[in-house]
């Protein structure tokens, strides 16, 4: 069937685009169907004519079957990036696992039974006993690693890279890779990629439990410091430690401000206790008054530290005697 009922005008032939709601020839079998086209003009569309059938021309249909596969295409290059940070990231996983149980052997060395007189004795260098450890080590991490990666996608592990307890204490696992890429990409069948774990060996020493020493040592004898401080206390009930604590009347607890120029609230423990005619505890850099004196918010105030850490405050006069 002819597209237009009537002769086409002069006027007609100068427009380059009309919308136009035709049938296909679909009707021809017995299917009407209508479609609109958004884009029509004598020279974009046309119909041939063959016996009693009419062919539409199948660009469409072309550029359809083109499309499609290079979405897909574009879909796979955009979720390769993720699938080989899932893989990285389970290896990671692997690595730090492997890398802590290192750490717990790596007391191995400290505590051989060989000391270096019997390296003497034996006439084997003590440099080769630990160089030997140290590769024992690698070796195992390697094992290890390979027996608790599944995968297809990554291979070729090695640790070549990796330091083991060169400063005595720390181990540095470096862990290279090639990440299999699904398909080759500009002749690149896999990515390299690199894993790294360190950790500090466990070197501690052992417990003197049952053997009579406390296992501490004079440097890191415990004292005792309040807030501000300066100085440091053995005795935690010394006179100077407690003596920041101040005793009011619960009527001039509205009157009275801390350090930094606030009013006093009421200790959540032991506040409910404080009324009229009572006694209340303050300090001076504290944010509550207290009407109990052992409450566990002022025993908190003073802190047992390491003297290590504080031997730079000076010994207190009163209780380092």
């Amino acid at each position: 069937m002819p597209f237009f009922q009537r002769p086409l005008s002069k006027d007609f032939n100068k427009k380059r685009s009309v919308t136009l709601q035709v049938r296909i020839p679909l009707e021809i079998y017995g299917l009407p169907v209508k479609r609109v086209l958004s884009f029509a003009s004598p020279r974009h569309v046309w119909y041939r004519q063959q016996g009693d059938r009419l062919r539409v021309c199948g660009s469409i249909t072309v550029e359809a079957a083109l499309a499609l596969p290079l979405f897909l295409f574009a879909m796979m290059i955009l979720m390769m990036p993720m699938v080989l940070m899932n893989e990285s990231r389970k290896i990671q996983t692997e690595l730090e696992q492997v890398c802590a149980e290192i750490s717990q052997y790596a007391g191995v060395l400290s505590d051989s039974t060989l000391e270096s007189e019997d390296y003497k004795k034996s006439g084997i260098p003590e440099e080769l006993i630990e160089d030997m450890t140290k590769t024992g080590f690698r070796l195992y991490a390697e094992g290890r690693i390979r027996s608790r990666i599944h995968t297809e996608k990554a291979g070729q592990f090695s640790l070549t890279g990796s330091r083991i307890l060169e400063d005595g204490e720390t181990i540095d696992l470096i862990l290279s890779y090639q990440m299999i890429l699904p398909f080759p990409v500009f002749r690149m069948k896999s990515v390299p990629m690199t894993a790294r774990s360190c950790r500090r060996a466990w070197i501690g020493r052992d417990g003197g439990k049952g053997k009579g020493d406390t296992g501490q040592d004079m440097e890191d004898e415990l004292v005792y410091i309040g807030k501000s401080s300066t100085r440091y206390h053995r005795n935690r009930n010394c006179h100077y430690l407690y003596n920041h604590i101040s005793v009011i009347s619960f009527a001039d607890v509205g009157t009275v401000r801390n350090s930094d120029g606030r009013k006093y609230k009421p200790c959540a423990r032991c506040g409910g206790l404080a009324g009229p005619g009572s006694s209340v505890y303050i300090m001076p850099s504290g944010e509550s008054y207290h009407g109990d004196r052992n409450c566990s918010s002022i025993v908190a105030y003073v802190r047992a530290v390491p003297l290590s850490e504080v031997e730079y405050l000076g010994p207190c006069s009163y209780c380092a005697k």
